[in-house]
């Protein structure tokens, strides 16, 4: 029997199997333990970041609401996310000192597309990054009473591969389809009158909607990033903030 295994957990599996077909057969081995590759990072990323001067108690409801069902702990190294499910993109919070509040839509980029990545979405945004980290760029694409919503462009570490969110999909409003196509990367192709679909350096799914917009604003499917403030954050339990991580967005 083959019996894949989480990353780091073969041996100490093989261990404990081999211990307990000794009392069967010393020597039988019917077990065979491998490694499962490593998980690639996720896609995407939505990160809510929430104004402590409006009160811990806000910031307490909209923890308490990631860990409640149907909400799943997703841990990511220094960060904690919550997931819907597989495919979907994870989601966190953060607390901020100063600034106003964002909503953030995090791309995740390998190592060898970063720049190319970068430039693709530059492309399709007809505007530069407005700030800029190294290996951490991201667009401002609203701002509305105090919030805005950015989209931003995160560099992975060499080795580390991206695993694309298969239930989402960034989609873009577009005034003109046919001046962008010959600028992308891989096929672009209509699927309806007013909608195109490709693909970027790493195989994330984009929508073009084609049509006329105040502003050039990213929405997901099947969640809307517009529709977070509505998310009904009900407290019914108290969490300490001693492990909670106060952070100003980069």
């Amino acid at each position: 029997m083959h019996l894949p295994a989480h990353p780091g957990t073969s041996l100490l599996l093989q261990h404990t199997l081999d211990r307990l077909l000794k009392w069967v057969h010393p020597g039988l081995r019917l077990f065979h333990v491998s490694e499962r590759a490593s998980p690639g990072h996720p896609s995407h990323a939505v990160t809510i970041f929430l104004h402590e001067s409006y009160g811990e108690e806000r910031i307490l409801r909209v923890l308490d609401f990631l860990q409640c069902p149907p909400w799943q702990p997703y841990l990511l190294p220094s960060r904690d996310f919550y997931s819907l499910g597989t495919g979907m993109p994870v989601w966190g919070v953060r607390s901020v000192h100063y600034g106003g509040e964002v909503v953030r839509v995090t791309l995740h980029s390998t190592y060898d597309n970063f720049e190319d990545t970068v430039r693709l979405y530059e492309t399709v945004l007809q505007r530069t990054v407005e700030e800029q980290k190294m290996g951490f760029f991201w667009f401002t694409l609203l701002t509305e009473a105090g919030v805005s919503l950015q989209l931003a462009i995160k560099q992975l570490s060499p080795g580390v591969r991206v695993e694309p969110c298969y239930s989402m999909v960034l989609q873009f409003w577009v005034g003109e389809i046919g001046q962008l196509v010959p600028l992308l990367p891989n096929t672009c192709s209509p699927i309806s009158a007013s909608r195109w679909h490709t693909e970027d350096l790493d195989d994330n799914k984009i929508l073009f909607q084609v049509g006329h917009r105040k502003c050039a604003l990213v929405s997901i499917s099947p969640f809307r990033v517009s529709a977070i403030s509505n998310l009904p954050f009900m407290s019914k339990k108290k969490i300490s903030m001693k492990n909670f991580r106060f952070q100003t967005p980069p």
